[in-house]
């Protein structure tokens, strides 16, 4: 027999994979933080990010906010309340702190009504045959009046306001304030009782309207609003007045006079979880959106719905995970929901202690996709000339969505991270090669591209701001001539950039540095990578 060998295979040498180009299109979705990571990246629905601080979603891409510019001090504790006065041409600004109210509304402030136990005003604007009032309630002091020249106290004006005879409430019990159907409407604090003032008057005797009766669920009353369905009986918009409760309920009545019980109708109870107080609400067109334990919820869905299916249905639902995270961190007082029209922006604002970070949930008011501001305090909130002020728990007073820089030259950055994706091989390596960003700004931009892996949030340091010559670029008025939210008007395609790393999961991550005083304007349109795919991860 002859002998037998063995004949040995020549080792093959391992084939280099192919590069595959991934295109990560600019999160026009914005923050998404409801979603299963394993599913990332869904080409039905508008494309998200996992990570989006400082960058605001637009139609078309997303654009890197712009700074705040402080405008001054006016208290050493917080800045309580912010309101405005507006009657012709006539238009003033005001900020309270605990004890006084000044006038902001332009350098320096101005002290014009101080003496006082709290700053948590509730204001309503009313005008009547004897002119346009302000008219300020918190629950502790004294209302205030406010008639275009100066404040006083509302006992000052005619017979003040009186509750009849027999009533052992007091005007400083009066917490709340609101205008429905040419009524002024108030709440008595700690109670269920509601009262009303004859039809376009300032003063005058109360009436009650108890509605302890009509809750289901206890608590007390909380704040009550105007609000407009889509259609009633007779066609056209729905006018309701509604009671809201601190254990969740809302109380709705259609009609004209709560004194005729033929012109006064019960309309609806409805459930909206536990609202996150008295100043957690916007009004959107004629509906209300409502910061609840279970999301921003609109109150035309809450009419339509039982409550354990409102949290799918709510406006916060793309961010459920991350708003249930803040309402354990934050509690669920004090919350603060404002929208600026100009700035396309609605903005959640949770209660903050000095040591916790300052950040604030912002959805753009078109499309209702989210993002998150880091760095803004914005406790109190109003527009004035078109522009966000915001107040801080500091006292002081600034200009939101200007400059580029926050504050005394501080930078910020802007992050972004596109929700992951396993480019179709869940169980394969992905090395990262190369990535590129397309982008188009006003000014030059540095940016820094990183490949992340495997769901991970943390980010690198971030990158220096540019620098460029811009001295005289603020003095000479470009802030009158571009508006924030234009097109950008160069367009940059990045060139490509050596990445590195691996893992199972991939995407990238942005982060632009705006520390010049005149903004960047970035507009993100899309990321570019290059991932090699490797062998199965045994």
């Amino acid at each position: 027999m002859g002998a037998r060998f063995l004949m040995r295979s020549p080792t093959q040498r391992r084939k280099p994979g192919k590069s595959r180009p991934v295109n990560f299109p600019a999160p026009t979705g914005g923050w998404i933080a409801n979603r299963s990571l394993a599913i990332g990246r869904d080409p039905n629905l508008a494309p998200g990010a996992m990570v989006l601080d400082n960058w605001f979603p637009t139609s078309t891409g997303i654009l890197l906010r712009r700074g705040s510019d402080l405008r001054y001090n006016i208290d050493s504790g917080p800045v309580r309340t912010m309101f405005r006065y507006v009657s012709g041409a006539a238009t003033r600004l005001f900020a309270a702190s605990e004890t006084e109210i000044f006038d902001v509304s332009s350098d320096p402030a101005v002290s014009v009504y101080s003496g006082l136990t709290s700053g948590d005003w509730h204001v309503q604007q009313i005008t009547t045959a004897g002119g346009t009032f302000l008219i300020g309630v918190n629950g502790v002091d004294e209302p205030w009046v406010y008639d275009g020249t100066t404040f006083g106290p509302i006992s000052d004006m005619g017979s003040g306001i009186e509750f009849p005879s027999g009533s052992t409430a007091s005007t400083s019990d009066l917490a709340f304030i609101w205008l429905y159907a040419g009524r002024l409407w108030f709440i008595q604090r700690d109670s269920m009782s509601a009262w009303y003032l004859p039809v376009d008057e300032v003063v005058g005797e109360l009436e009650e309207m108890p509605l302890g009766g009509v809750f289901e669920r206890g608590g007390v009353l909380l704040w009550g609003q105007s609000w407009s369905l889509s259609s009633g009986g007779s066609g056209g918009l729905s006018e309701q007045c509604v009671f809201t409760t601190t254990e969740g309920e809302v109380l709705a009545y259609q009609g004209q006079n709560p004194a005729s019980a033929s012109d006064w109708n019960k309309a609806g109870l409805y459930r909206i979880g536990k609202p996150l107080g008295t100043r957690a609400f916007v009004r959107a067109g004629g509906d209300l959106l409502i910061a609840t334990s279970v999301g921003l919820i609109s109150l035309a869905e809450a009419s339509r719905r039982d409550l354990a299916a409102l949290g799918n249905a709510a406006v916060s639902y793309p961010i459920e995970e991350a708003w249930s995270a803040m309402l354990n961190e934050r509690g669920m007082q004090n919350w603060r929901c404002f929208i600026w029209p100009e700035g396309k922006m609605v903005v959640v604002s949770p209660p903050r202690l000095a040591s916790e970070d300052r950040v604030a949930f912002v959805a753009n008011a078109n499309t209702g996709a989210w993002c998150r501001f880091t760095g803004w305090d914005m406790a109190a909130m109003e527009t004035f000339n078109g522009q966000l002020h915001f107040g801080d728990i500091a006292g002081n007073l600034w200009i939101g969505n200007v400059s580029g820089v926050d504050g005394d030259a501080q930078p910020y950055v802007g992050v972004c991270i596109p929700l992951y994706e396993d480019l179709g091989a869940p169980a394969s390596r992905k090395i990262a090669r190369n990535g590129r960003v397309v982008k188009r700004s006003r000014y030059p931009a540095l940016e820094k591209l990183t490949a992340k892996f495997d769901f991970s949030t943390a980010t690198p340091p971030p990158p220096n701001a540019a620098e460029f010559a811009s001295g005289g670029v603020w003095g000479a008025g470009i802030w009158g001539e571009s508006q924030w939210g234009e097109s950008a008007s160069e367009v940059v395609t990045g060139r490509w950039v050596s990445l590195g790393g691996s893992g199972q999961d991939v995407s990238v991550c942005l982060q632009v540095t705006s520390g010049d005083v005149t903004p960047l304007d970035v507009e993100l349109i899309r990321l570019d990578a290059l991932f090699e795919t490797a062998g199965l991860i045994s």
